[in-house]
């Protein structure tokens, strides 16, 4: 697994300049936390990374082939089950009795079979939190993954993300500086004053 480095990257929508030659270094099987306000350019650098959007110059490179994105919008399959969700993405991958042990865990159990719909914002949340992890990619992007949810529920996720991503290249974009001490590894202010490494 290699390094993801972007090199004198600049992104335009109209004329709303986002990145201006913009260089990083997020190092392989470690946690990077994307912090700032909105409006920064947090949410454009993951798109550049998950090869959603394309820079207007510059390079994007060491992105593993098998990554996993929580959007800010949770983008579930709402006629779907919590259970069915998950397993749209992991296909055989992983056992009945596995997918049922992670919404165990976020304790989303007891409503594992109605459609996901039928759940609260922070159920959603953490629907789609599993999701990414059961996919099992070598990179997961996380776009303000704990918002909507209270402190306590909030801790509890947080472990169950750093459980499951251990040796796996982390970026979670957050405005809550609480988050990222928590999630530990290297934390980024947005906007940068000038290039990283």
């Amino acid at each position: 697994m290699n390094d993801i480095e972007l090199k004198n990257v600049s992104k335009s929508f109209g004329e709303r300049q986002v990145w201006d030659a913009f260089s990083c270094t997020f190092k392989a099987g470690e946690i990077t936390c994307i912090e700032g306000a909105s409006g920064c350019g947090k949410t454009t650098l993951l798109r550049l990374i998950a090869g959603i959007e394309q820079p207007d110059s510059g390079t994007v490179t060491g992105v593993p082939e098998r990554i996993a994105f929580v959007f800010q919008e949770d983008r579930l399959c709402e006629d779907f089950s919590a259970r069915s969700n998950l397993r749209f993405v992991c296909g055989s991958s992983k056992t009945k009795a596995e997918l049922s042990a992670h919404l165990k865990e976020l304790g989303l159990d007891a409503g594992s079979h109605q459609p996901v719909r039928t759940f609260s914002g922070g159920m959603k949340r953490r629907v789609a939190i599993a999701r990414a992890i059961c996919f099992d990619a070598d990179c997961i992007l996380l776009d303000e993954p704990f918002q909507g949810l209270d402190a306590e529920l909030k801790q509890s996720v947080m472990d169950y993300v750093l459980r499951y991503t251990k040796g796996k290249t982390v970026i979670c974009v957050t405005h809550d500086h609480s988050e990222a001490e928590y999630l530990g590894g290297r934390t980024i202010l947005f906007p940068p004053s000038d290039n990283l490494t």
